[in-house]
């Protein structure tokens, strides 16, 4: 818990900025953008970051230039260089807020997150009147499923300083859904700093907003009595060889026709293959493109409605699944990620092949209980939690933080980055990383760089590792590495090593592996989406890997 309660000291305060306790902010005042300011909203990190340093040959030691050097280095990728800039600067102006700020920054980026919330609480000591200050605590709180907290520290980033465009494009997402459509389609005419992946990502959204609140009534929902089920999770096996069990999954009727999908912790969403759509009778409503693991780019494939989805005794009517064109991405029926079932306590009993859902424990400020549904359109927790459409109970209730009932204080809490659950994990006792829990990987796998960190890394072969955007071009494999997470520990020989930077640009933050199937599959794995909270079991009866 150590964690959430750093996180925990960034809120006693969130409503200074605006005037209590006898503090006085003033909104930053509009300006003409200087030419590295424009470069950096056209999108141009490169030419921002040669203007910044022309700007710097002329000022040395400027603090609101050096923070604005960081931003661009930190949007190129070039973490390092924004460590070794912020790192330079900062004994010679250690209470320089601008500085702390983009320290903060690039903490956060690095994946040190609880360094990043004490430098920010650091900051906020000396002024609590610093916009963007109020945006990583708001990144901060996101992670550790404090949405409300989130929703307030956002509302006073963008009262201080309406014209930031980081900022604008977070709050962004805190508002009501026709408001929300009409500042999208702005911001997306407006200069806004996005390469065109992620220009491309927020497009799609944009297509997913207006479709909800043209189709109020068609939001995918339960239909059935039933508020929990317990199923088998059954065996996956590959098309290519019907011998080799891809993965364990479940058994998932589209209109009444059955398909095997893979249940996997590290996806988002539904994704089915084209011949299983085709048998559904499933027609195209929009394209989309499906990225993951891999360097030969995003897959093509496109979004199809569902009337009837029934998983055991469960029925949701009126949902949105994803049809993956190419069938050498997805050699099996499908994969159905757990944060679709986000609004149920998930629990993967592997040992005994069994995947049960059962109801979250209710809040205490619960009135009613919560329309149980399947999360289809989206793995970040906003689409739930923001005012999507009519009839949903986010819109009376708003968003809520971390609750951790009682009958969880055996849970440990883990970061939320849309679908990721991410796990601070301790390697070889030396060094703590961050690490995805992907239950769809074939193993755990870790970064060259981490794996350096702690132990030897050896050459690989071509093809050993394939995800939803095809093989990983480089692969390598480490020495001994000893994971310790969430009360779990176990060693690994001859762990797979490849690049997860993409991963990392995703989630705007280091991270460096995967806790995969040679951990997971010897686990029962209890999930709270809701609230950002994981526990892992294991029965020594059930085998002899851990220790």
């Amino acid at each position: 818990m150590t964690l959430l309660l750093i996180i925990l000291t960034l809120i006693v305060c969130p409503d200074a900025a605006r005037g209590d306790d006898n503090v006085r902010c003033h909104v930053v005042p509009a300006h003409e953008p200087s030419a590295a300011e424009k470069a950096y909203l056209a999108g141009n990190t490169s030419q921002a970051e040669a203007l910044y340093r022309e700007a710097l040959s002329k000022s040395p030691h400027d603090t609101t230039l050096i923070a604005g050097l960081v931003r661009s280095l930190l949007r190129e990728q070039k973490v390092e260089d924004a460590s070794s800039t912020i790192g330079a600067e900062m004994p010679l102006a250690p209470n320089s807020v601008p500085l702390l700020t983009a320290f903060a920054e690039v903490e956060y980026r690095q994946g040190k997150i609880a360094e990043a919330a004490v430098t920010a609480d650091q900051a906020f000591r000396i002024d609590p009147c610093n916009p963007r200050l109020y945006l990583i605590r708001a990144r901060i709180l996101r992670l550790n499923s404090m949405y409300a907290s989130e929703r307030r520290a956002l509302g006073i980033a963008h009262s201080l300083d309406p014209s930031d465009i980081d900022i604008r494009r977070t709050w962004l997402g805190t508002l009501p859904l026709t408001q929300r459509i009409d500042e999208q389609k702005k911001f997306l005419a407006s200069a806004n700093g996005m390469d065109p992946e992620e220009r491309t990502r927020v497009e799609s959204g944009l297509v997913n907003l207006v479709s909800w609140a043209s189709n109020p009534d068609q939001i995918c929902h339960l239909v059935s009595t039933a508020s929990s089920s317990e199923l088998p999770l059954v065996p996956i096996f590959s098309k290519g060889n019907s011998r080799y069990i891809e993965s364990w999954g479940l058994h998932v009727f589209f209109n009444n026709n059955e398909a095997g999908l893979a249940v996997d912790t590290g996806a988002s969403g539904l994704f089915i293959n084209r011949a299983i759509a085709e048998r559904a009778g499933l027609k195209p409503i929009g394209r989309v493109q499906i990225s993951g693991v891999g360097d030969q780019g995003p897959a093509g494939g496109y979004a199809a409605h569902v009337d009837s989805i029934r998983i055991g005794s469960l029925e949701f009517r009126d949902c949105i699944v994803k049809v993956i064109d190419r069938t050498d991405v997805l050699n099996i029926d499908g994969v159905i990620g757990t944060d679709v079932f986000s609004s149920y306590l998930v629990t993967l009993d592997y040992p005994m092949r069994k995947f049960l859902l059962s109801p979250l424990p209710p809040r205490p400020t619960d009135t009613s209980g919560t329309p149980a549904t399947l999360n289809m359109e989206s793995g970040d927790p906003v689409a739930s939690l923001s005012s999507v459409g009519p009839g949903s109970s986010a819109q009376s209730t708003g968003p809520q933080d971390r609750y951790i009932s009682p009958t969880m204080k055996d849970y440990s809490p883990f970061f939320r980055s849309g679908h990721y659950i991410i796990l601070p994990t301790l390697l070889n006792g030396k060094t703590q990383r961050l690490f995805m829990v992907d239950s769809g990987a074939f193993s755990s796998s870790i970064s060259p760089e981490a794996a350096r960190a702690v132990t030897k890394v050896r050459g690989g072969d071509l093809g050993a590792v394939k995800g939803m955007s095809g093989e990983v071009a480089k692969v390598s494999f480490s020495d001994s590495v000893i994971f310790r997470f969430a009360g779990i520990q176990q060693q690994n020989n001859d762990l797979v090593s490849f690049d997860t930077s993409s991963l990392s640009k995703g989630a705007g933050f280091e991270i460096s592996g995967f806790l995969g199937s040679t951990v997971l599959r010897q686990l029962t794995i209890s999930i709270d989406y809701r609230d950002g909270l994981i526990r892992f079991d294991y029965d020594p009866r059930r085998g002899n890997h851990f220790y």
